[in-house]
């Protein structure tokens, strides 16, 4: 399907590729995966990302994680600390 064309009924017409990250049931390991589907008769394949290809979403994910994770602890301290001694 990286031709844009399904092998399945040949049809061009392609949902925009997405984007997953999986891990196997006994592998600490990661797989960043795209997920190419045709609309037509819903065929899907997966394909692994290059090394280029993931860079980009491993420094996106960076900044999720300092969104979600480390910016709500500090302001939970800081407020915590503004009850107590503010």
């Amino acid at each position: 399907m990286k031709d844009r064309k399904c092998p399945k009924c040949g049809s061009s017409d392609l949902k925009a590729p997405r984007h997953i990250r999986a891990r196997g049931v006994t592998s600490a390991k990661t797989a960043d995966l795209n997920i190419i589907t045709c609309r037509k008769c819903m065929y899907t394949e997966f394909y692994e990302l290059t090394e280029g290809e993931v860079a980009p979403i491993d420094k996106k994910a960076g900044m999720i994680f300092l969104f979600a994770a480390v910016l709500p602890t500090l302001i939970g301290i800081g407020v915590s600390v503004w009850l107590i001694w503010g």
